[in-house]
């Protein structure tokens, strides 16, 4: 096209067009760089370190397509995808602006002011220039992110509103001081001798918006230097006015000297712009204008000194209960004067009285009022009718009050005298100005609607303007055409930009729902999805938009911003991904994002790095990536992440207890939210009584607000740290999944410090007072320290007998043990009682361990109570569930100790063979009972005898021994009770000889031998779980054969002989142990060897003893 534009130059211009060419193809060159796709190279570029700019994070496409790879996911993923599609069409819209600014600027500056720069109207000719600066300028400042997403950044155009600045409209002392400051720069510009109200207009409301986004502060929230700042601000505020109102001074001065002469103050076209002023001089004449206008500058003056000097003794005159109350009733005053002056300003229709004068006085009255107002302490209220919306109220009449009169005039004019047509459009005037205070916060929104502006107004006027042109004029047909093109690019321009402004603004709606989905808690959580938003945003305009619906992932971008410079950043990524991995611990989607970060290295070193943070400002960030690696703990290897452990033992030395050091309002930083107006706000919902039938308009209105307020407000929520939540504590749990992989373990024992350092922790303080957070936070820290020592007691192979070996050579494990089961009934648990057992449980598997367990008797005391003990006023800390955990300890502790099964024999209250004798009745109890019994049995047979009654309970319990042999399946169950029964033939021969003989005669026995011969038979391969079978049915066939040698030709007739020269074939190193932990051997077999055993039985088969006494 460029050609035949080329050939209709007329020779003035050719060299004009002729020069741009350069020009036309080093702008296609940006075209295709620069605004459709954007600088991919612009992330990376960005400062690692920059806050408060653009997001500098590239989300990973992995994470995406894991997430596609999931399916359709759980609500909260669909909301992430409306999300991420909501993202992509406001990135559209701004791409598609892009493109049609591309193309006017091509257009513009090689069509229009290429080709047809002479022919053009200077109105044109404006409009045009002016479009393309802001084109120019959109261009430069994309060479720079951070500033082109804070200057015309779409997603940043618009915010639901100002939160600092409303806030501060509601502050009596803030709020008054800041007003009046922005007041006296705003009515400053109506003095200026400035031509033409339609600037003064623009140059105000300019400044209103501008001051309005400065975050502009009362003066005791200030530093020093920016109370210097603002002192030096007001100062030329004071110089200003002191200026004017010498020049008005002297203008009145030559009045009085020519009173003749039509002199008019600086002002005074401003103030009464009418042409009518000569009808009405006779009533507003000079002195009148000179005093209206005196008394509101030396008022304004007045007020910057208050705010510059700010004496003490006016301040403590409106501290004052009477002062305090004058000003209030002042305020009411100004508010209704405010009104009175609007209702004058807008519906009287005779515009030649002097409302000059009493706008002046009500404007003089409201600065004195403001300034004495910002004098009060913060705290001081309006005390008038109790109501902070006379301040509220106050505040924004005088701004609108300041503004209002100069749009009034100007519509006025423009609308030839129209009142109501000129209130309306001063009312919209006001309405746009507030909502672009509110809501505006870049240049996005005021550049686009200006180019929105300029286009639509010239658009249709063009053919009036330039008309036909002649048939031998050089103009060119095609000017207007050309014209037309260039104002439809900029209008399209425009509109997108404003249309995806406005989408960005509806985003919020979207964002809170993955936010409340989510379940992330207070304002953190909402900031993170906002920075993701913003990330997503970002990723679309710098990778393409087609290229990154791809790649847009919550998961990815919570990933990489780890990485990021920004601690903001890092913050919201680590907040979004421990929710991801908690929230999300059974779906695939959470799977797949834990493989994905288990396999990165970086990620995993980044993450365990942050537990070493130990800065207070790093405190968040540090309890986040704290629990992602409690989530992750399980699957993480030692080995592969250098300094691990002494980065995890960093967290056990962490003073953080947020119920004990910190104060209740302020338990967590990390989640800066106002819970306390939220539930407030819920409580004032909730207490509102509704009588069904009465005012039902109402209260359908009241309900459906409230439903609303509570689905966008739940994310400001916050959800208190719990004890569970202190690092110590957390840090113990990462140790103690870490120890489920045995390669861990083995790490974690040669670390003989940390093991310490937790034993320790197994202690309860001895302060007799102490406060319930105290003892909860306490209760957790030796739950959690139990917790990860039973995880390394109970650890299997060669690597966990190292392990307890190291337990047990620690001075303080047994001690520290034995304080906990001391502790008094309100502060034991089952919890904390069971996790002591099964400790117990697993070090009584060394010998040395077993004689210290034994030797305390508060621990034997104990053990006994929880396994025998009954219910009754006496037994605090019975529990049903401790009864089979605390029965396995003590038969692990009576293993080959015979000091520990005099102890148990001996402890007082107890008969223990007639209640173990009871428990063997009982299917839950049989094996644990017969292991103890047959324990007892086996190392205290003298003891027994001194016993009264033992051996009647034992000889009671021969018969149902004997069935349960018959009747059970085999394998771990049925050994102890062969071997029960083997012992208690050594403790009282002669009843064993008589129940044997009785069983001969009742049922010739044949079932209890085929038993035992099956039995033998069935394990020739000896198992871990029972690896004394072969052994124990060895020594009952000896001991029944002994009582009763008529078993003898039985046992051969039944394959018993058979049976026990395979035995002695195939000895195994299994049976050379009683007790296997896993595949090792932990207690080893004391006895007779085994050969022996069998050669004596074979021989006794052979060759039978002497019956029994009473056989």
């Amino acid at each position: 096209m460029l050609p035949s534009v080329k050939g209709t130059l007329t020779p003035a211009t050719s060299q004009w067009g002729g020069g741009c060419f350069a020009l036309h193809l080093y702008v296609l060159e940006l075209l295709g760089t620069h605004f459709l796709w954007g600088k991919r190279t612009m992330a990376r570029a960005t400062p690692a370190g920059a806050t408060g700019g653009e997001v500098a994070v590239q989300i990973c496409a992995e994470a995406a397509a894991a997430d596609a790879a999931a399916g359709g996911g759980s609500e909260s993923q669909r909301r992430e995808r409306r999300l991420n599609c909501f993202v992509w069409v406001v990135a559209l819209g701004e791409w598609a602006g892009n493109a049609f600014g591309a193309l006017a600027f091509v257009w513009a500056t090689a069509v229009l002011l290429g080709g047809f720069c002479s022919n053009l109207k200077p109105q044109d000719f404006r409009f045009a220039t002016v479009i393309i600066f802001i084109e120019a300028f959109r261009i430069f400042s994309r060479n720079y992110k951070l500033d082109n997403q804070s200057l015309f950044g779409t997603t940043r155009a618009l915010r639901w509103i100002n939160v600092s600045f409303a806030h501060m409209l509601g502050r009596p002392q803030e709020g008054n001081e800041v007003v009046l400051t922005m007041g006296l720069w705003i009515d400053l510009i109506n003095w200026l001798p400035v031509d033409g109200l339609i600037f003064l207009v623009i140059l105000q409301e300019a400044l209103m918006i501008v001051m309005s986004k400065m975050q502009i502060h009362g003066y005791p929230q200030l530093t020093n230097r920016s109370r210097r700042r603002r002192r030096l601000l007001l100062g030329a505020v004071l110089v200003a006015f002191l200026i004017i109102y010498g020049l008005d001074s002297s203008k009145y001065r030559g009045y009085l000297e020519s009173p003749s002469e039509d002199l008019k103050s600086p002002s005074e076209d401003l103030k009464s712009p009418s042409e009518d002023d000569d009808d009405d001089h006779h009533f507003y004449s000079m002195p009148a204008k000179f005093s209206s206008s005196s008394t509101e500058i030396l008022t304004q003056v007045v007020a910057a000194l208050l705010l510059i000097f700010r004496p003490p003794v006016v301040a403590n005159l409106t501290n004052t209960t009477y002062g305090r109350r004058l000003l209030s009733l002042a305020k009411v005053i100004s508010v209704v004067s405010l009104g009175f002056g609007f209702v004058v300003a807008l519906f009287v229709r005779q515009p030649e009285l002097p409302t000059n004068f009493l706008s002046s006085i009500i404007t003089a009255f409201t600065v004195a009022v403001l300034s004495l107002g910002s004098l009060q302490t913060p705290a001081a209220n309006n005390t008038l009718l109790g109501a902070r919306w006379i301040d509220v109220m106050m505040n924004i009449l005088f701004l609108w009050y300041l503004l209002l009169p100069n749009p009034i005039w100007i519509f006025h004019d423009f609308y030839g005298g129209s009142r109501r047509i000129t209130i309306i459009a001063a009312g919209l005037s006001l309405f746009v100005l507030w909502v672009a205070v509110l809501l505006m916060e870049n240049l996005q929104i005021p550049a686009a609607a200006l180019q929105v502006l300029l286009s639509s107004s010239r658009f249709h006027g063009l053919q009036t303007d330039y008309g036909q042109p002649p048939q031998d004029s050089s103009t060119s047909p095609n000017l207007v055409p050309a014209i037309r093109v260039f104002y439809v690019l900029a209008l399209c321009e425009g509109s997108l930009y404003i249309t995806a402004s406005i989408l960005g603004l509806f985003s919020f709606f979207p964002r809170r729902s993955l936010v409340r989905h989510l379940k992330l808690s207070g304002q953190q959580g909402a900031k993170a999805i906002d920075l993701y938003y913003e990330c997503a945003y970002s990723t679309c305009m710098d990778t393409g938009l087609f290229a990154a619906k791809k790649t847009l992932s919550l998961a990815g971008f919570a990933t990489e911003s780890l990485s990021s410079g920004s601690s903001e950043v890092r913050l919201a990524g680590a907040l979004v991904l421990s929710n991801l991995l908690h929230e999300r611990e059974t779906d695939y989607s959470s799977q797949e994002l834990r493989s994905r970060i288990i396999s990165s290295n970086k990620t995993v070193s980044m993450l365990v790095g942050m537990l070493g943070w130990a800065d207070g400002r790093n405190r968040d960030i540090r309890l986040l990536a704290t629990r992602i690696i409690t989530n992750l703990a399980d699957s993480l290897t030692i080995s592969e992440v250098p300094g691990m452990l002494k980065l995890v033992s960093s967290l056990l030395d962490a003073d953080y207890q947020p119920a004990k050091n910190e104060p209740e309002e302020r338990q967590d930083s990390l989640l800066e939210s106002a819970t306390s107006v939220v539930n407030g706000q819920r409580d004032q919902a909730s207490s509102v009584q509704t009588v069904p039938g009465n005012n039902g308009g109402c209260h359908w209105l009241r309900r459906c607000w409230r439903r609303t307020k509570e689905k966008w407000s739940v994310v400001l929520e916050e959800q208190p740290l719990t004890h569970q939540d202190s690092l110590n504590i957390l840090g113990m749990v990462i140790l103690e999944r870490l120890a489920h992989d045995p390669d861990n373990c083995a790490e974690i024992a040669k670390a003989t410090y940390l093991i310490s350092k937790i034993i320790r922790l197994i202690s309860y303080p001895t302060v007799d007072r102490e406060s319930s957070n105290d003892h909860v936070q306490q209760h957790a820290v030796i739950f959690s320290s139990l917790n990860f020592v039973r995880r390394l007691a109970i650890t299997g192979e060669t690597t966990g007998e190292a392990i307890r070996q190291e337990l047990c050579r620690n001075s303080f494990l047994l001690n520290n043990l034995e304080c906990v089961l001391e502790l008094e009934d309100g502060r034991m648990s089952t919890e904390l009682m069971k996790l002591v057992i099964e400790i117990l449980t697993k070090l009584a598997f060394d010998k040395d361990a077993r004689e210290e367990i034994g030797s305390s008797k508060v621990t034997i005391s104990k053990l006994m109570h929880a396994f025998i003990g009954k219910d009754g006023p006496t037994d605090a800390y019975y529990d049903q569930s401790l009864r089979m955990p605390a029965g396995e300890a003590l038969a692990n502790l009576t293993i080959e100790n015979p000091a520990n099964c005099l102890a148990i024999l001996e402890e007082p209250g107890y008969e223990l063979i007639k209640d173990l004798k009871d428990m063997l009745c009982k299917d839950e109890y049989r094996y644990v009972a017969a292991s103890l019994l047959q324990n007892v049995c086996a190392h205290s047979r003298d003891k027994l005898g001194h016993y009264q009654g033992a051996g009647d309970h034992l000889s009671s319990s021969l018969p149902m021994l004997m069935e349960n042999i018959m009747s059970s399946a085999g394998g771990k169950q049925l050994e102890p009770l062969i071997g029960l029964v083997s012992q208690i033939c050594d403790v009282i021969p002669e009843p064993f000889a008589r129940e044997v003989q009785r069983q001969l005669q009742t049922n010739g026995s044949s079932g209890l031998v085929q038993k035992l011969v099956g039995t033998l038979n069935s394990n020739r391969k000896p198992n871990p779980e029972y690896p004394r079978m072969r052994r124990v049915i060895v020594e009952m066939v000896i001991s029944i054969v002994k009582s009763c040698p008529r078993y003898a030709t039985i046992f051969r007739d039944k394959g018993m002989m058979e049976a026990l020269s395979k035995v002695e074939r195939t000895p195994s190193k299994v049976e050379k142990y009683r007790v296997f932990y896993g595949n090792v051997g932990v207690v080893p077999e004391s006895g007779s060897p085994l050969a022996a055993l069998v050669a004596t039985a074979k021989g006794l088969l052979v060759h039978p003893a002497a019956p029994a006494l009473g056989a």
